[in-house]
């Protein structure tokens, strides 16, 4: 087939933004790599509990559920519903009962090979207090079947050490889209069929919406491959990695159309600044405990409640208890030094009391410092802010909506 001239200037416009973007992404990647090997234990417990919350979240969302920090600290502490039963996701088809999911995820990280995760995992477990949604019914071992089959796919890319990950991202999407559990649901007319005794029998054709591909299962696991095959020092969920919109070439060709390329590319790179950014909000936040529980005895747990409240969220006395294994009494002691030390506050919700960190000039969401101090600096941001402005003028040129996720 020969290509017309606009089809040519498109294809090279098309390689230079795949030139860019994919080495953008590897600079992210091993950015975030760097910092992760030379993080302090306290930033690294601190960053798992960040890491555990953002996987809850991201399935949890996935799956349907809208809700606010605040909510969900409530829901996970037991004390309301993650969404009121109005508030489902629309179209009938199931959802995922929130407890179900949250628990078959702390369990799979607590098999993570990152000790600080599988720590936190484990702590956090016992602390899961969420009521059973919308239970009643649905297949109990659903989410771990799920996590069950992403690691077997995830498997099936090998652990050979390589230097770039962009041919296994390529083709975990080929078998995302190969996949009878992952890849996308078309939408399907249902007909209804309703009697009455005036009419006799009606008959209407409903599509309702199919439920949601569980791609947080493979973004679950896929920080194992990543770490196994040398690109991250540790294995991390990677939440926002799979993209269903950069599925449909990615068949593994050599010649493959280059919009899928940036699309997982630019997933990639969104993934690693905003675990970098992360990372350096966890080594502030172990900084200012450090300096303000200096003076405490070695056999003080204030601080690993401190870094527990900071990484996670807000918890209530019982799930303090049992994510620390602590007495109530030994709660009430530790919740003291933090108020006196200004890194607690308290909020009352359905008449108990949550518990959650103070964060005192935290990190603005794209500060960046200098390369010394283990971040972006801001050329190089600035680079990336240019890179993402050149590619979304390409694919606007393609009819592609580089904003657009599918469910």
């Amino acid at each position: 087939m020969r290509l017309n001239s606009r089809d040519s200037v498109d294809t090279a416009m098309n390689h230079d933004a795949c030139a860019a973007a994919e080495p953008e992404a590897a600079f992210a990647l091993g950015r975030l790599d760097g910092m992760l090997s030379q993080s302090l234990p306290a930033t690294r417990r601190i960053f798992a509990g960040m890491a555990v919350r953002a996987a809850l979240v991201s399935a949890l969302t996935q799956e349907g559920y809208a809700f606010t920090d605040q909510r969900f600290d409530a829901w996970f502490a037991g004390l309301v519903p993650l969404v009121d039963a109005s508030e489902r996701r629309p179209g009938g088809a199931p959802t995922m009962p929130g407890r179900l999911l949250a628990d078959a995820i702390l369990t799979e990280l607590g098999h993570s090979s990152w000790r600080p995760l599988a720590d936190a995992a484990h702590a956090l477990r016992p602390a899961l207090l969420a009521s059973r949604d919308f239970a009643d019914g649905y297949p109990h071992g659903e989410a771990l079947v799920c996590i069950s089959e992403a690691r077997a796919l995830v498997d099936a890319l090998g652990t050979e050490t390589t230097p770039l990950p962009f041919k296994s991202l390529r083709r975990l999407h080929a078998a995302i889209a190969e996949s009878t559990r992952f890849a996308p649901a078309e939408r399907a007319p249902e007909t209804i069929t309703m009697g009455t005794i005036a009419m006799g029998t009606i008959q209407f054709a409903v599509e309702r919406r199919p439920p949601p591909s569980p791609r947080w299962a493979i973004e679950l696991v896929v920080g194992e491959h990543l770490h196994a095959t040398g690109l991250l020092a540790a294995a991390l969920p990677l939440p926002g990695l799979v993209r269903l919109d950069a599925l449909g070439d990615a068949s593994g060709n050599r010649d493959e159309p280059g919009t899928a390329r940036i699309i997982r590319a630019r997933a990639l790179t969104d993934v690693a600044v905003e675990l970098v950014i992360r990372l350096q909000r966890a080594n502030e936040s172990a900084t200012r405990i450090g300096e303000r529980l200096a003076g405490l005895r070695r056999s003080s747990r204030a601080p690993a409640l401190a870094e527990l409240l900071t990484g996670f969220g807000a918890m209530r006395s019982r799930q303090i208890e049992a994510a620390l294994g602590v007495t109530r009494l030994g709660v009430r002691g530790m919740l003291a030094t933090l108020e006196e030390a200004d890194l607690v506050s308290r909020t009352s919700v359905s008449g108990v009391w949550l518990t959650s960190s103070v964060r005192s000039d935290p990190t603005p969401p794209l500060r960046v410092d200098p390369v010394e101090s283990s971040a972006f600096s801001d050329e190089a941001l600035a680079d990336y802010d240019a890179a993402n402005a050149n590619i979304d003028h390409l694919l606007a040129r393609m009819g592609v909506d580089p904003d657009r996720h599918e469910d």
